[in-house]
C-alpha cells in the first residue's frame, strides 16, 4: 500500500509537484510520473510503496500535469536541485529513476542532468518530437503544448549507468524500442511478445510488477528476466527478426494512451 502520509510537499505548482519520503538506508529513488488517465488533472505519484520498500529507501516523488516529456523550463531544475539536495544531506550513495511511459522517458534523460546509477524504464517512449517519430499519433494534445524543445529523444546511455528498459511488440511500441540501439551490457533492454503500451497494467495483474522493480532496481537482472520469462515470451532487444528491427514508416491504427 502507498504510504501516502509520510509524503512531504516540496514543490506544489499549477503545473507539477515535487515530493519527499525519508528513508532509513543510502539508496535514494526518485519516481517519475506518467500521463495518466484523467487530463485534466495532476497525474498521482507513481511506484510510491515499491520505491520506498518498507522505508527503508529515500523516496523523491515527480508529476506534472502540464506533460512536457522533460521539455518544461522549470521541471528538470527542480528535481535536479531535490536530488542533489538529499544525496548530500543522506549520505546516499545509489540513485535510482523509475518511471512508466513518460516517466520512463523522463527516467532514462535525468542521468544526463544529474547523477543516476540505475534507472528502470517500462514502456518509455523514444522521442515525441515529430520529426524523430514522425508516425507516432499518440498524446499528440500534449506535444502540441510543449513550451519548448529541450529533449528531443533518449540520449545514448551515461558511462556506467545501469538500465532495464521493457516494451511490447506491438506495433506502436516499435515506432519507438526500434530506435532504441543495442546498447552496452549494462543496458538491459526486454521486448514482451504479444505486450502493448500498456505493459504495466499486464505486470500489475499478474501481480509482479512489485517483485520486478526491486529485482531491477537490486540490478538482479537475470532474477528480472526469469520472471519475465515465468510469464512472457522474452527478447532481448538485438533479438527479434531484421524485418522487425527498423520503425514503421506510417502511422498504424493500434489503440493506446492518448
Amino acid at each position: 500500500m502507498d504510504q501516502r502520509v509520510d509524503i512531504q510537499m516540496r514543490i506544489a505548482t499549477e503545473d507539477h509537484e515535487v515530493a519527499y519520503m525519508r528513508g532509513t538506508g543510502n539508496r535514494l529513488v526518485v519516481t517519475l510520473g506518467g500521463v495518466g488517465t484523467k487530463p485534466n488533472e495532476m497525474p498521482p505519484f507513481e511506484f510510491v510503496g515499491t520505491a520506498s520498500q518498507g522505508g527503508e529507501n529515500h523516496v523523491i516523488l515527480v508529476t506534472e500535469r502540464a506533460r512536457t516529456w522533460m521539455n518544461s523550463p522549470d521541471l528538470p531544475v527542480a528535481i535536479v536541485k531535490e536530488i542533489e539536495t538529499v544525496v548530500a544531506r543522506e549520505a546516499i550513495d545509489e540513485v535510482v529513476a523509475i518511471g512508466n511511459s513518460m516517466g520512463g522517458f523522463m527516467a532514462l534523460v535525468l542521468p544526463t542532468l544529474t547523477r543516476v546509477d540505475t534507472v528502470v524504464a517500462p514502456s518509455p517512449q523514444f522521442s515525441m518530437h515529430p520529426n524523430v517519430v514522425p508516425e507516432e499519433t499518440r498524446w499528440q494534445k500534449w506535444r502540441r503544448r510543449f513550451p519548448t524543445d529541450l529533449v528531443r529523444q533518449v540520449p545514448a546511455p551515461q558511462d556506467g549507468m545501469r538500465s532495464l528498459v521493457l516494451h511490447g511488440d506491438s506495433p506502436k511500441e516499435r515506432i519507438h524500442w526500434a530506435r532504441f540501439s543495442p546498447a552496452s551490457k549494462t543496458f538491459n533492454h526486454f521486448i514482451l511478445r504479444g505486450e502493448s503500451h500498456d505493459l504495466v497494467k499486464a505486470l500489475k495483474k499478474l501481480d509482479i510488477m512489485r517483485p520486478l522493480l526491486e529485482r531491477a532496481m537490486d540490478v538482479k537482472t537475470r532474477k528480472v528476466r526469469k520472471l519475465l520469462e515465468g510469464h512472457f515470451t522474452v527478447l532481448r532487444r538485438e533479438d527479434p527478426p531484421q524485418a522487425e528491427q527498423t520503425a514503421p514508416a506510417w502511422p498504424v491504427s493500434e489503440g493506446g494512451e492518448r
